[in-house]
């Protein structure tokens, strides 16, 4: 039986290894694609870069708390809540990042 505090995605491949694996690769990943960000917004140092840079953090955060969740650091219902809530400040960045973006790209069409 599955509890409210015990998800399905939890329960994928109940080998003993696959789950710190998977959050050994993404965590890996995640770091990697957050450097790039980083390099990326240094050199160009643009609000839609910095976004973009933050949303690959919080992207990293889930990792993060996968982890602290996998070694039994973090509660089971507070890293739901804390992954949602890093759902939903990856989507507000990116679509951020993308309206600044269109709308500097419009200003700078208009004016010439």
């Amino acid at each position: 039986m599955v509890s409210a505090f015990h998800p399905l995605h939890s329960l994928a491949g109940s080998g003993e290894l696959m789950l710190p694996t998977v959050l050994a690769l993404s965590a890996v990943g995640s770091v990697f694609v957050l450097a790039l960000a980083l390099l990326a917004f240094r050199q160009r140092r643009t609000l839609p870069y910095l976004l973009v840079a933050l949303a690959f953090g919080a992207l990293a955060g889930q990792t993060l708390m996968g982890g602290l969740t996998t070694v039994n650091y973090v509660a089971e219902g507070t890293h739901h809540l804390v992954e949602h809530i890093l759902d939903v400040v990856i989507i507000v960045l990116l679509v951020g990042a993308v309206y600044y973006a269109r709308s500097v790209e419009t200003k700078q069409s208009n004016q010439r």
